[in-house]
């Protein structure tokens, strides 16, 4: 996988922005509450009543990221907030992540040839919300993972993180630890986020847990499992809740030899949130523990996700290597 499609991923995973608008209130309480099926449902009722509702495309869009059916109606309705609203930052948005969402499913030529859309949406939603924390995270997110010839690069993502520190200092530090992640400089990664104190300020709470999350995957990537366990247990201690968290939990027992352990890591996601697709990473921790007969159960289910066509070729491989 390319770091394009690494990034890419990632902003399906990403904490909301905090609330700019009164507004925002009930779909940010719903986000916050892990209620995805009354936060569609309140998305649904306010675009009934408007088309154009820009709080309600871009909650929804955010929630849809990865779900195709869902995306294929959003389009539409974004697209048409974009041409009929153009100085709409949360339009442009939206529709940045929704033609991501598309280049996560396309091969890395088609990505890299319209890469330039999502970029343009971005920077153009940046310049109308300069002030926007999601915002301004998912720009530094796509300068990360392109190169200075293609219009990102390092200078440009530190200039992110600089314009945010000057109004918002927690964020600021935050988007700083980005930035180290990618630059695998870990221990300054953990100094910069043990600097944010959230108190009780559960927005920013949020935010910080998105970011040591994308620290532990950072660790788990490079093969530093039992440093990304520590970092997945100490949060847990203060979100057992959060089913990424038990995901990644489930990744790093894997790589540590502990695939019974990972199995209840990852079907306690799933108990979390059913609409994570974990079945390919769920059979491969029954493979480990010796269990063919559900490792082959959780490799069929991984077939029927068409919105994850590298997991569903690496279970029909598995499939065909236990079902000789």
């Amino acid at each position: 996988m390319t770091r394009l499609h690494l990034l890419l991923s990632a902003l399906a995973l990403a904490a909301f922005a905090a609330p700019s608008q009164a507004t925002d209130a009930e779909f940010q309480q719903l986000h916050l509450a892990r209620q995805p099926a009354a936060l569609e449902a309140l998305a649904r009722e306010r675009l009934a009543r408007d088309a154009l509702d820009e709080t309600a495309l871009w909650y929804w869009s955010r929630q849809a990221f990865g779900e195709p059916r869902q995306r294929a109606g959003l389009m539409p309705r974004v697209q048409a907030c974009v041409r009929d609203r153009p100085q709409s930052a949360r339009c442009q948005h939206a529709l940045g992540l929704l033609i991501g969402a598309e280049l996560m499913e396309a091969g890395t030529f088609t990505a890299m040839r319209r890469v330039g859309e999502v970029q343009e949406r971005f920077e153009r939603a940046v310049a109308l919300a300069p002030a926007d924390y999601a915002m301004r995270r998912d720009l530094q997110g796509l300068y990360l993972a392109l190169p200075a010839l293609m219009g990102g690069g390092a200078r440009k993502a530190r200039l992110q993180a600089e314009a945010v520190a000057r109004i918002d200092a927690p964020r600021g530090l935050l988007l700083q630890a980005a930035h180290a992640i990618h630059d695998k400089q870990f221990d300054l990664a953990e100094q910069r986020l043990s600097a944010v104190q959230p108190a009780a300020d559960r927005q920013l709470t949020a935010d910080l847990q998105q970011v040591q999350l994308d620290l532990a995957r950072a660790l788990l990537d490079i093969g530093a499992a039992e440093r990304g366990r520590q970092v997945i247990e100490r949060q847990l201690l203060q979100d057992a809740g959060q089913a990424e968290l038990h995901v990644e939990l489930g990744r790093a027992l894997l790589a540590l030899k502990q695939p019974a352990a990972a199995v209840a890591a990852l079907e306690r996601a799933l108990q979390l949130n059913p609409r994570l697709r974990l079945h390919h990473g769920l059979g491969a921790a029954h493979e480990a523990a010796g269990d063919t007969a559900r490792a082959v159960a959780a490799y069929r289910l991984a077939l029927n996700d068409p919105a994850d066509k590298g997991a569903a070729d690496q279970a029909r491989q598995r499939l065909k290597a236990l079902q000789p």
